[in-house]
């Protein structure tokens, strides 16, 4: 993954949304140049539980989700970004035990554009944009939090937490989830009545690859700052159980 640095902005055009280009200083530099660049008070990971039979294997799974990042900080001297780092986990099992990708990006869409998830970006670059299209929207939030999360169903968890999985070649991976486009699937006439489903539409395989990406749970950091300089990279991502992080 490549690194980033960012370039400043012309401060006498609030039209203008700041560039963040590509540095050789390493992930923990890009994400520390994005909150400053783009005001923001912090950045990190949404994450759904979608399943509900062992609390210890979710907590460990959380803590070694945490852990590799909080490494990443600590090797390059810049624990101060990840004390910036913000966890927002949705748990609740009568809801999402055994949830799809459609039920929790419903769920991301709502604390985006109408919870705290949109609130966070009031004093950042993106507020204006959003003040003028009435409010926080999928397009105008931004950043990776924003658009991006992490749907953890079993197969995940499994994947990160039972050793022999986690080795295998597509093992050590959550499904993260481009929220925008699994909505753009949902037919308007539905999304007008609340209603967020996906039956009797069959998504070829790139269609599927648009919409949810396994990757290793090491790479998120790294991920995190390839997404916040070029959104356009989940395309360069493809669901493989050979290749799960990569053109």
């Amino acid at each position: 993954m490549q690194n980033t640095v960012a370039r400043t902005a012309l401060q006498d055009e609030p039209e203008f949304t700041p560039e963040l280009v590509e540095s050789p200083l390493g992930d923990a530099h890009t994400i520390k140049d994005a909150l400053e660049l783009y005001r923001l008070s912090d950045w990190g990971f949404v994450l759904f539980r979608c399943t509900y039979r062992s609390q210890e294997k979710w907590e460990r799974f959380v803590a070694l989700v945490q852990g590799h990042a909080r490494d990443c900080f600590e090797e390059a001297g810049m624990m101060d970004v990840y004390a910036r780092m913000r966890w927002t986990v949705f748990e609740d099992a009568a809801a999402l035990d055994g949830a799809d990708i459609v039920e929790t990006s419903r769920r991301f869409v709502e604390w985006v554009e109408r919870g705290p998830g949109g609130r966070e970006l009031a004093g950042s670059v993106f507020g204006p944009s959003m003040a003028r299209a009435g409010g926080p929207s999928m397009a105008t939030a931004g950043t990776p939090r924003h658009e991006f999360f992490l749907h953890v169903d079993e197969e995940s968890l499994e994947s990160v937490v039972d050793d022999a999985k986690a080795r295998e070649r597509g093992g050590y991976f959550s499904t993260m989830v481009r929220a925008g486009n699994v909505v753009l699937w949902v037919p308007e006439r539905d999304r007008e009545k609340g209603v967020y489903c996906l039956e009797g539409r069959e998504l070829e395989e790139d269609e599927m690859c648009d919409l949810a990406k396994r990757v290793r749970i090491d790479d998120l950091v790294s991920l995190y700052a390839g997404l916040q300089v070029s959104p356009d990279l989940w395309y360069w991502l493809r669901w493989s159980d050979d290749n799960i992080f990569g053109p």
